[in-house]
């Protein structure tokens, strides 16, 4: 509890300071430019050989980065033969000089917005997510200046959620410039899951290991500074930004038809694709607009306005049912669920949250699912992320028994084994993670 009440006053704080104009991994124009990942790398910085006893940070995170987390592959991975089989299926060259590629698998920044020292191939850097650091790295070091000063002077705000949501969506969604599209899909492209909170601790490869490539550790020098990261604020808010920004993308125009059709990845694969196995759609059906977020961007709206709830789940059956018409209805309907979840995302911003809100959205998303709201691929599995994302952090806040936690990430790690396969999940490991995870909330 204490994180939660810690994270409403630090909040303020950094408010009061200012973000600064800076954008991560090749977006609009930045403060600095990038000096490269080895800068943050020296034995001084973020990469000491053991964590130092009486620095605010452990000195390691540079190192943490390289060794664990998934992002310092990310160039790598296009020298793999799958990237290579896929953009030879598209037509295309080497997936190391593909704009269509180096968008999310690197910073490809333009040469006058990087020094010599800058490497594209250490991938999706510390400079991706936190900016380019020449305008920030001097009072950063320094070590005299609250972290609001670094903000002030270009560094990225990852500690606010809905910041943080619209970087890591930019690749894991996709935002203008970037996004997976349907060819790419069926070049061999995997899709991209996504729930902020679970994926800032978790990989759904190994989920047991938490925070296994988190490059920070929370603790009273951490919330001296930065807000609380976990759980319940960041999960609502994520999934509000999510919703919104795959409608953003249905409405821009370059997804919109040409010729027959629009651009297909904004939809459920599975109204048209299905598989033999597992549940999924009862019949081949009419492509429809992803809704998974949406509905649990209507979850998050009942914490502070169930009115907004249920104007979400109205305006849902509306797209559905305007996808029949026209496209010219799908942009009309898409538009006006925008300004519902816009309006959710303010009343969330201004919310106070707490552990009670965290057990019933628990609770709220389980019964969902064991009533069949939830049932479709793209849902459940947003259900076991968001479950794993908030039981993260009632053990973190001490709000459950060692037992009980143990159970629940237990369970957690159980539902996500479940979707193993791409084509279909077991709906019975799935029922029996939520509703174990939903006893032990209700306790």
């Amino acid at each position: 509890m204490r994180g939660l009440a810690i994270f409403g006053r630090i909040a303020a704080a950094i408010m009061l300071f200012g973000f600064g104009t800076v954008a991560a991994l090749g977006g609009e124009a930045t403060l600095g430019v990038a000096l490269g990942a080895t800068t943050c790398g020296a034995s001084t910085c973020h990469s000491a050989a053991e964590p130092w006893p009486n620095s605010a940070v452990s000195q390691r995170e540079y190192i943490v980065w390289k060794e664990s987390d998934p992002h310092a592959n990310s160039w790598t991975a296009l020298t793999s033969p799958r990237a290579k089989a896929i953009t030879a299926r598209l037509g295309l060259g080497a997936p190391t000089e593909q704009k269509l590629c180096l968008g999310c698998h690197a910073l490809p920044l333009p040469p006058e917005k990087r020094e010599e020292s800058f490497d594209i191939t250490e991938g999706v850097t510390c400079e991706a997510c936190h900016g380019p650091a020449s305008a920030w790295l001097g009072v950063h070091t320094a070590g005299l200046y609250f972290y609001g000063e670094n903000l002030a002077n270009g560094m990225y705000p990852t500690t606010d959620p809905s910041a943080r949501a619209d970087l890591c969506l930019g690749c894991h969604v996709g935002d203008g410039e970037r996004f997976v599209s349907h060819n790419m899909m069926a070049a061999g492209h995997p899709t991209l899951p996504f729930e902020l909170g679970f994926y800032s601790w978790f990989t759904k490869t190994n989920p047991e290991n938490r925070a296994g490539y988190a490059h920070f550790t929370v603790d009273d020098d951490y919330l001296q500074r930065k807000p609380w990261p976990f759980g319940v604020r960041v999960w609502a808010l994520g999934q509000v930004a999510q919703a919104r920004r795959i409608l953003e993308l249905v409405v821009d125009p370059k997804n919109g038809p040409k010729g027959l059709f629009p651009e297909l990845s904004h939809f459920e694969c599975r109204a048209c694709h299905r598989s033999q196995k597992g549940p999924g759609v009862e019949r081949v059906a009419l492509p429809r607009i992803k809704s998974a977020n949406i509905l649990f961007a209507g979850f998050a709206a009942e914490l502070v306005d169930p009115g907004l709830a249920a104007r979400i789940r109205e305006d849902v059956e509306e797209l559905k049912r305007r996808s029949a018409e026209s496209w010219e209805a799908v942009i009309a309907s898409s538009a006006n669920l925008k300004r519902t979840l816009e309006a959710v995302e303010a009343k969330l911003k201004a919310h106070e949250f707490t552990v009670e809100d965290n057990r019933r959205s628990l609770i709220r998303i389980a019964r969902a699912y064991q009533d069949g709201r939830l049932a479709e691929y793209e849902a459940a599995e947003q259900a076991v992320l968001s479950a794993g994302s908030l039981v993260d952090e009632l053990d973190r806040l001490d709000a459950l028994s060692a037992a009980d936690a143990a159970s629940a990430l237990e369970a957690m790690a159980r539902g996500v084994s479940a979707f193993a396969s791409a084509n279909a999940y077991s709906a019975a490991d799935v029922r029996a993670s939520l509703g174990e995870i939903a006893r032990i909330a209700a306790r």
